[in-house]
C-alpha cells in the first residue's frame, strides 16, 4: 500500500467504498427477497382457504337448488292431485 500513489490510494478507498455498499445492497435485497417469499407463501395458502372455501359454498348451493327443484316437483305434484280432485266433485 505504500507503494501507491496517492492517486491510487484514492481510487482505493472509493472502490472499498463501493464494494461495502454493494455489500449492503445486497444483504438488504436478499432480506427483501425472503421476506416477499414469506408473504407469497402466506398469499398462496389464503387463496388456497380462499378457493376451497368457495368450493364447499358452491356445492351447498347445488345441494339447496336439487332440494328447491325438488320441492317444487312435490308441489306441482300436490296442486295438481288437489286439482284433480277438485274436479272429481
Amino acid at each position: 500500500m505504500n507503494q501507491l500513489t496517492p492517486f491510487e490510494r484514492a481510487l482505493l478507498a472509493q472502490f472499498e467504498t463501493l464494494v461495502s455498499t454493494s455489500e449492503t445492497s445486497l444483504e438488504a435485497s436478499e432480506a427483501t427477497s425472503k421476506q416477499l417469499q414469506t408473504l407469497s407463501e402466506t398469499v398462496r395458502k389464503r387463496l388456497d382457504s380462499i378457493e376451497l372455501r368457495q368450493r364447499e359454498i358452491e356445492h351447498f348451493q347445488t345441494q339447496l337448488l336439487q332440494s328447491l327443484n325438488t320441492q317444487t316437483k312435490q308441489t306441482m305434484s300436490l296442486v295438481q292431485q288437489v286439482n284433480a280432485l277438485l274436479e272429481e266433485e
